[in-house]
């Protein structure tokens, strides 16, 4: 996982049709508090406005194709994922489902990030722990601010700060309050993901070891070849880099960079 930065103004879509439809939200809560806590009545959320294909696509370009939580490459074959959950929320797996979710935010961009449907339909679906749950926002009027997410949020947290690689393999970094139940409640050292870094680390540390080997060479073609082997692994701890957080762990000792 690492830091995401998108644009700060929302795409059109969400400020205007989403803008309309969260009043709308509001206006029928108010109506009926009671029947949307008690689930006699839900909320029936637009995918065609948080899902549209103009905030899709900005969220592609923010996060260079990749899943906002274990960073495998995604694109256009991504889930538009609500950090806060949009139709309700546990507070641990194995909960019943409380409701209403965060309807309020359902179409706020700061509440919205690309995500493989492995983590947002089988791993984090409506999970979403506080530190304290009794500062939870249960309607609109209630304030998030008040709130301490167990979850990194890329957007406004720096993962860096609580997550970090072994090899292929993420922990929380001094037990993070907020980097274990990250990993373990995604399951980011799932095997697959784990075997996927793993296969990633190791051509990129061997594209390290030929550039090392290869300095001082005379040999014009064998130059050239270090050179875009460098630059291979400066895409590779790029932002845009498929696992950069995990590749920046395994090459930092070895290879001095500069993230973009």
């Amino acid at each position: 996982m690492i830091r995401i930065d998108k644009p700060k103004t929302a795409p059109q879509k969400l400020t205007t049709d989403g803008e309309t439809k969260s009043k709308s939200h509001i206006n029928d809560y108010k109506k009926a508090s009671g029947d949307y806590q008690s689930g006699t009545k839900t909320f029936s959320f637009s995918n065609k406005i948080y899902g549209h294909k103009s905030v899709k696509e900005a969220l592609i370009r923010a996060q260079h194709k990749k899943c906002c939580f274990c960073e495998r490459l995604v694109g256009d074959d991504g889930d538009v994922e609500h950090f806060r959950p949009k139709s309700a929320y546990i507070q641990k797996k194995g909960e019943k489902l409380n409701r209403p979710g965060y309807y309020w935010l359902a179409y706020e961009w700061d509440n919205l990030y690309l995500s493989c449907s492995a983590c947002n339909q089988r791993q984090k679906r409506n999970l979403f722990p506080l530190v304290d749950p009794t500062t939870r926002a249960h309607s609109h009027t209630d304030d998030i601010n008040l709130e301490d997410p167990l979850f990194v949020n890329p957007g406004i947290d720096e993962p860096s700060q609580h997550i970090d690689f072994r090899g292929e393999v993420p922990y929380p970094i001094n037990g993070s309050i907020k980097g274990k139940p990250t990993i373990e409640s995604l399951n980011l050292n799932r095997s697959i993901l784990n075997e996927a870094r793993l296969k990633h680390l190791q051509v990129l540390k061997n594209l390290h070891k030929f550039i090392k080997v290869s300095t001082g060479s005379q040999n014009q073609e064998l130059q050239n070849l270090a050179v875009d082997a460098q630059q291979t692994l400066m895409d590779a701890i790029s932002d845009r880099g498929e696992f950069a957080a995990a590749t920046r762990a395994a090459l930092k000792d070895e290879f001095q960079f500069v993230p973009e």
